[in-house]
């Protein structure tokens, strides 16, 4: 009984003490997006040497380039972000002036912004079809920009089982 009672007294001691010494605080390290080593980009059209390219995550479409060899004398660098920053497995086109441009609803990590694309960008998209591009795009004209994609479902423009298979495709921004 005598031990029992000095347990339970050792316990209220070091309770009591742990209370008086306040919170501890707990530091956690998150990953940043330059420590994520290298990653693979792809870049063709009007560069100097098209390829894959390993490059450091977190740099940029014009540091891509720059690994590439430069841009040709024909490049239109106008038409892309050049402060764009990379993901692995990008793929970046460098058009050549007057040439058709890439569509300005396909982001850098190759999703299409459901809040830019026209109708037969988004027909594109496996399941969407003519009559639910359509309906993206007067939606969004007529309730204005989206969100989150999620909204597609929310605003009943498609339906969950076609959304399911698109989400991972589109972006409401850049």
């Amino acid at each position: 009984m005598i031990t029992l009672a000095g347990v339970v007294a050792a316990g209220i001691a070091w309770f009591a003490f742990d209370r008086q010494s306040g919170p501890q605080a707990l530091e956690i390290e998150l990953p940043n997006a330059t420590d994520q080593g290298p990653i693979e980009v792809y870049i063709t059209g009007a560069v100097a040497e098209p390829g894959v390219y390993e490059v450091e995550a977190g740099d940029r479409v014009i540091d891509v380039l720059f690994e590439a060899g430069g841009h040709t004398d024909d490049a239109d660098l106008e038409a892309i972000n050049l402060a764009l920053r990379v993901n692995d497995e990008d793929q970046i086109v460098v058009p050549r002036i007057g040439e058709a441009n890439a569509p300005a609803s396909v982001t850098g990590a190759g999703r299409i912004n459901i809040n830019t694309a026209t109708a037969s960008e988004l027909d594109a998209l496996p399941g969407i079809g003519e009559v639910y591009s359509e309906r993206i795009v007067v939606n969004r004209e007529a309730n204005g920009r989206y969100v989150s994609s999620e909204e597609l479902v929310e605003r009943q423009v498609i339906p969950r089982g076609t959304y399911e298979r698109i989400r991972e495709l589109i972006t409401t921004g850049p």
